[in-house]
């Protein structure tokens, strides 16, 4: 491990981080991690990317480099990238490089399958593994400020100065488990890049309180929604700012037809509605105009009946038990969301949900699908 986990050295030219992208290539563990904000727009604005190899710190800054490009020689690589709870790492990656970091090992599931605990700070894990107390003053900063100050670099540093012990330690604690198979396959899972193209005809189903609404509410819902996701892409601005989900939901339940209806609704926002009330009731008129076959099906809630009330609880005990044998929360054994797709298995369908295949497969996931699927044939 790097002696002072504050020392860095600073990238700031194309040439400079070519020479560097070469050094990282040929190593075969790297740590990464990036800094960004996302505060008021829809997709990152990227302000450092930290590399480590366990020696030594680099901050590359891209706004002076401009060209991010020799990253990709790295990320392409055999060499492990090392990330502590990689997802919008991955994102921005992706979006500024258009590739992606594998082999990936996630520091945050190794720990969860370590038996750390679920969803540990990267603090949390350093102070729990290595003994190492580390600051956290720069966690809400402006890493798009320019210059960047002594104390933002050097909290930077830190922050990957440690991935690669944190690796090691971690690698030989999931070997030893015999789990350091399910750590590679769930930090693998994290690199599907299908994630970050949502579909704007579904993101209806995303929005909080949509189970309440009946079908002709939720052709107007989605048809909102769809025009709120295209919107904020287009104007990078977050959802929230195009469109307030409380707002969102309201227009759809009262499907307001004129603007002084519009004026009436207690969640409206003034300046969203003088800026776009004049698209929304269009758009809204024309989800009411649609036949009764093209409206959306009433999103499934939770089944409240006694025997699915029993068969959950059963699940969900397994799972309780399961993960206390392994040493694991159960939320990493078998989420929530998992319990609720099995729940809602129809006949004819036995197939796991996708997040129940692999190790989970034969560690929890046969069971439980059979546990569903007695209980199917017995209602």
């Amino acid at each position: 491990m790097q002696g002072d986990p504050g020392a860095y050295t600073l990238v700031e030219t194309s040439d400079s981080l070519a020479e560097a992208s070469r050094q990282w290539a040929e190593a075969a563990v790297v740590g990464l991690d990036t800094e960004f904000v996302r505060t008021n727009t829809f997709f990152h604005k990227l302000g450092l990317i930290q590399v480590s190899d366990g020696r030594t710190s680099w901050l590359v800054d891209p706004v002076a480099v401009g060209d991010l490009s020799p990253l990709t020689e790295v990320f392409r690589s055999p060499g492990v990238k090392v990330i502590h709870s990689a997802s919008e790492d991955i994102e921005v990656f992706y979006r500024f490089l258009g590739a992606l970091p594998e082999p990936l090992f996630d520091t945050q599931i190794a720990g969860a399958f370590a038996g750390a605990g679920a969803f540990l700070s990267y603090q949390k894990l350093v102070a729990l593994y290595l003994g190492i107390e580390l600051a956290k003053e720069e966690t809400r900063t402006d890493w798009m400020a320019r210059p960047l100050s002594p104390a933002q670099l050097a909290y930077a540093a830190a922050d990957v100065a440690f991935l690669i012990p944190l690796h090691e330690r971690l690698r030989r604690d999931l070997e030893s488990l015999g789990r350091l198979s399910w750590a590679v396959e769930d930090s693998a899972a994290l690199l599907d890049t299908s994630r970050f193209e949502e579909d704007a005809e579904t993101a209806y189903l995303r929005v909080k309180g949509a189970g309440r609404l009946d079908r002709r509410q939720l052709a107007v819902l989605r048809t909102l929604a769809a025009w709120r996701e295209r919107e904020a892409r287009r104007r990078d601005l977050p959802r929230s700012f195009v469109l307030k989900e409380d707002l969102l939901l309201a227009l759809a339940a009262r499907r307001p037809k004129e603007a002084e209806d519009l004026r009436r609704l207690p969640a409206l926002d003034p300046r969203q509605a003088s800026r776009d009330g004049a698209v929304w009731l269009p758009l809204i008129e024309e989800a009411e105009g649609l036949p009764e076959a093209e409206l959306p099906p009433r999103i499934a809630g939770k089944p409240f009946s006694p025997a699915a009330r029993a068969l959950e609880n059963r699940l969900r005990e397994r799972v309780r038990e399961k993960a206390a044998s392994l040493g694991l929360a159960p939320e990493i054994l078998a989420p929530r969301r998992i319990l609720d797709a099995l729940l809602r298995l129809t006949a004819g369908k036995s197939r796991l949900p996708r997040e129940l295949q692999g190790w989970r497969r034969e560690v929890i996931g046969e069971e439980l699908l059979q546990e569903t699927l007695a209980a199917r044939k017995l209602s």
